[in-house]
């Protein structure tokens, strides 16, 4: 189900931050210009339950290689996270992986666990060593800092571009589940520029987890695109410290999750850099499942109906045309005597062809809304998709101008 969120479009949203068996903080080591807090770390009384899903791309972060890495070694169990911005420590090669290394034996140390029971993330500019020691010095005061109530400062901290801190939470019976996510640009499926942290109270195996957190990524954070680029640090981690022992209603679990991963996808899109609207995009009636995502992110990614979104536009051609070209280069089945469109709710075209200015009129006053939709009807078969895009704003090409100076 399409989740598009509520209320103001960059406002973040308060939860209650406290997850037992979790304690988290944050401070700044230097990584940022200023003050600015640029590390947390999100950590269990003892080694729990723990679950990754992480990008695919090629040019993998040297901390998503070790998170991997210390999942298996450790048999799904972690004690901590370490997470900074400021530095994404990716294309960074062996040097970045002996800093992210050292991060973990350091934290290991202090809290008297493995380094292979401690995940690195990183986040922030491609291409630069991370800076250990800075991160090194200052853990000592991180972990004197660890706090039941200390996940909202951790979510500030892991920001970069983003406009607001992110966090959702979700009760199943006895159980809860809360997350915290950092991303705002470099956004799209497999997973974006974005890091995200689950936490739970439920006794759950590593194996369980794994599942229900697959699930949950797969109906948000891989649903989700502002700018059509794929991240090298893209990293969600899921714990889970089973020390709320009532019986776990598994079903109801695995919809806390879902939740929390749509409520935070929400966020990231909502929050793509510039952005003035979230919009949801649904495509029916495809001939397969596979052909209708294809369409709804032809439809997500093109610059010209996303800049027509930023105008308020109903550029219904646009959103046509987007689709016949991906079935031109892709070989998908598309007839457009069978399209049918929505903007808004408002149907703006129908067999194929425009409605005329009083449908396009009413379409333009829903665009005015920060959240919309954007429905086709292909005609063809029984395939649907949706997907979360964004406009593209003059803002955006000025913060990814000047994003390292």
């Amino acid at each position: 189900m399409m989740f598009l969120g509520e209320g103001p479009l960059k406002a973040p949203r308060i939860v209650s931050t406290g997850v037992k068996g979790f304690m988290a903080a944050a401070t700044s080591c230097g990584l940022k210009p200023a003050e600015d807090k640029d590390l947390a770390v999100i950590a269990a009384r003892r080694p729990v339950a723990a679950a990754g899903v992480f990008t695919t791309n090629r040019l993998a972060a040297a901390p998503v290689l070790l998170c991997r890495q210390r999942l298996l070694e450790g048999e799904g169990l972690l004690r901590a996270v370490v997470i900074n911005s400021g530095c994404a420590n990716a294309a960074t090669g062996s040097a970045g992986m002996a800093a992210a290394e050292k991060v973990c034996e350091a934290a290991a140390g202090l809290l008297g666990c493995t380094p292979r029971e401690v995940a690195p993330c990183s986040t922030g500019v491609i291409g630069v060593v991370l800076d250990d020691e800075k991160v090194v010095g200052a853990l000592p005061r991180l972990l004197r800092a660890l706090s039941p109530q200390g996940l909202e400062e951790a979510a500030k901290a892991i920001m970069t571009t983003d406009a607001f801190p992110k966090m959702a939470e979700a009760r199943a019976g006895a159980h809860v589940v809360v997350g915290i996510a950092k991303g705002a640009g470099m956004i799209e499926p497999h997973m974006a520029t974005m890091l995200a942290f689950l936490l739970t109270d439920a006794p759950l195996t590593p194996s369980e987890l794994k599942a229900m957190l697959t699930e949950a990524v797969e109906a948000s954070f891989n649903r989700i695109s502002v700018d059509g680029q794929t991240s090298t640090n893209d990293t969600v981690i899921a714990m889970a410290s089973g020390e709320t022992e009532a019986p776990v209603d598994r079903q109801g679990l695995a919809k806390g999750f879902n939740r929390v991963c749509q409520e935070l996808a929400a966020m990231i899109v909502a929050d793509g850099e510039g952005a003035g609207h979230l919009v949801g995009v649904e495509v029916d009636g495809a001939a397969s499942e596979a052909e209708a995502r294809a369409f709804a992110y032809a439809i997500a990614r093109s610059a010209l109906v996303k800049t027509a979104i930023a105008g308020g536009d109903p550029n219904w051609g646009r959103i046509v045309s987007a689709m016949g070209a991906a079935a031109g280069r892709r070989g998908l089945e598309f007839n457009p005597e069978r399209v049918d469109v929505w903007i808004g709710g408002h149907k703006v075209v129908e067999a194929g062809l425009g409605l005329g200015p009083e449908a396009e009129e009413r379409a333009a006053e829903a665009m005015k809304a920060p959240r919309y939709a954007i429905r086709v009807e292909l005609g063809i078969g029984n395939g649907r998709w949706w997907v979360l895009t964004s406009d593209l704003t003059h803002e955006y090409v000025s913060i990814n101008a000047d994003y390292r100076s």
